[in-house]
């Protein structure tokens, strides 16, 4: 049976936020590159099943980045953003971000390591490789040029044909609900192609897991290895036979992985 919603509303800095579960230890979840057109709160109510398994752990914070993003913001600017509500609101937790969330805990964990206990980066690296740059760019191009139809059906085209259910949280609602200004999509896919943290993972003291799909074409197996490599208390688990999709196509292994992490003895976690 899935755990209800306990609260959701907007934390300091205008950050858009639903709390599941009530664990003793807190998980803040940082979501991918859809939630700059539907935010958490407006899709309440299917993050209860998703993140159920989680939130029968922990105290889970899926926390949206702020609406009506300035033009050029970095994912340093939203892990900024993100860490006014940890200072306010939230107190110190475990971190998971995923895709995009994942590019933006790297920066909170470096710039802020007061508020992190433990970091997952899934289905992210330090930057996107060069054959994963093409299908963002070509998104980009058609956003510009507000060119929906065609995006949208691309976005569709490419999860049908390469990542299956990549994609999945992110097409279903556009079925439902009609998108926020795609303004905070634009800035958010720029924001993805222009983040590079090469030299900021060595300052990531926290023990992290980096996880994602072998098989990603945005992540491959040897750029998520280099980012585990580059982080001084790390480890890597690639799940065989998946690519970007990875959280949503293997669940259940992904999902437990995390929380042996996050559960897991203190102490070196280089393998």
């Amino acid at each position: 049976m899935s755990l209800p919603v306990v609260k959701s509303g907007v934390l300091t800095g205008g950050l858009p936020f639903v709390r599941l579960g009530k664990g003793r230890e807190t998980l803040v979840i940082f979501p991918g590159l859809g939630d700059a057109l539907w935010d958490v709160t407006t899709m309440a109510p299917d993050q209860a099943p998703h993140y159920e398994r989680f939130a029968e752990q922990f105290t889970v914070y899926v926390l949206s980045r702020k609406r009506h993003l300035p033009a050029r913001s970095t994912t340093c600017d939203m892990a900024a953003d993100c860490a006014a509500a940890f200072e306010h609101d939230i107190g110190s937790a475990h971190v998971l971000g995923i895709s995009l969330g994942g590019y933006i805990a790297q920066h909170l964990a470096a710039d802020f390591p007061q508020h992190v206990r433990r970091l997952v980066i899934a289905c992210a690296a330090h930057r996107v490789s060069e054959d994963g740059r093409t299908i963002p760019q070509r998104w980009l191009t058609l956003a510009r040029e507000q060119r929906w139809k065609e995006f949208y059906f691309d976005m569709a085209k490419v999860t049908i044909r390469e990542y299956q259910q990549t994609f999945y949280q992110f097409l279903i609602p556009l079925l439902r609900k009609p998108p926020a200004d795609p303004h905070d999509f634009l800035v958010s896919l720029e924001a993805c192609l222009t983040h590079d943290s090469t030299e900021l993972l060595q300052r990531i003291q926290v023990p992290t897991l980096v996880i994602g799909g072998a098989d990603d074409i945005f992540f491959p197996g040897p750029l998520l290895r280099e980012t585990a490599q580059r982080i001084p208390n790390a480890k890597l688990l690639l799940i065989e036979g998946t690519g970007h999709g990875a959280y949503e196509l293997h669940k259940h292994q992904f999902e437990h992985a995390v929380i042996e992490f996050l559960r897991g003895p203190a102490g070196s976690l280089r393998i």
